[in-house]
């Protein structure tokens, strides 16, 4: 199979790309101090000034920190006020075109077409094996999710870990040399599990251990549940902590009603 290329093989690792906002998660966002629903990642960015842009947003990509990960500071404008620093992925980028004199001038509109051309340029051929495909090409009906109480707090190097686990396990199934939406919600579930458990390793209370094996059980259960539905059911914000003195991962879980009471 023909290599694909990178990102910054592609672009470099200088200037500012232009990409479309449905990249940004749309999820409502949860404060892990006081469990308040607020604004999602995409709205946030998107409001400048008290007004809303809705269609495009413009990136800085800094470095690659996994197999087809990036940080990246994006705003809703060029000149990158209200300036947020996300994880995008390789497909996330695929639609990222140079801002420059070319598109200076251009309607969103017109941008976009140039995306999706573009994106039809760049994305890697994939070969799929049957197995890794859902049994219906009907659109699965989206579930409502029960917000378990407590995120859990993960490091970027126990993230790294989980998402290099799953990319892979994928491999036995996709031939593709990059990371999708799919298995980045199955890593951070991966890496739920694996935080837990070591909770459960150090556990001197009984009550606790029973508790945190409980726990164990409905975050394995709702793994193996979105490994067919592939509905989104963790919310990643990556945010200080002042129990650990360090940029941490808190991980919100959502869980289907009838499952957890399942688990």
């Amino acid at each position: 199979m023909v290599q694909q290329r990178t990102f910054f093989q592609r672009f470099g690792h200088h200037g500012i790309c232009v990409v479309a906002a449905d990249v940004l998660s749309d999820d409502p966002l949860i404060d892990p101090d006081t469990n308040e629903e607020l604004p999602s990642l995409r709205r946030q960015i998107s409001l400048v000034n008290g007004i809303y842009h809705h269609l495009l947003c413009y990136a800085h990509v800094l470095r690659a920190f996994g197999d087809g990960l990036y940080w990246a500071d994006v705003a809703a404008t060029p000149d990158f006020a209200n300036t947020q620093r996300v994880v995008l992925t390789e497909e996330d980028l695929y639609s990222a075109l140079a801002w420059d004199i070319r598109l200076q001038g251009k309607s969103p509109a017109q941008i976009l077409t140039l995306m999706a051309a573009h994106v039809q340029a760049v994305q890697p051929l994939c070969q799929y094996d049957e197995l890794a495909l859902p049994s219906t090409l009907t659109p699965m009906p989206v579930i409502p999710l029960q917000v378990l109480e407590e995120s859990i707090v993960v490091s970027t190097e126990d993230l790294q870990d989980a998402v290099k686990d799953v990319h892979k396990e994928a491999h036995k199934y996709v031939i593709a040399r990059f990371i999708g939406s799919f298995h980045i919600q199955q890593a951070l579930l991966q890496a739920i599990i694996d935080s837990l458990m070591e909770q459960l390793y150090q556990a001197n209370d009984h009550l606790c251990a029973l508790a945190l094996k409980a726990r164990c059980a409905t975050i394995a259960v709702l793994q193996r549940w979105h490994r067919y539905h592939r509905q989104r059911v963790v919310n990643a914000v990556f945010d200080w902590s002042d129990e650990h003195q360090a940029m941490v991962w808190h991980l919100t879980i959502g869980v289907p009603t009838a499952l957890q009471a399942a688990a």
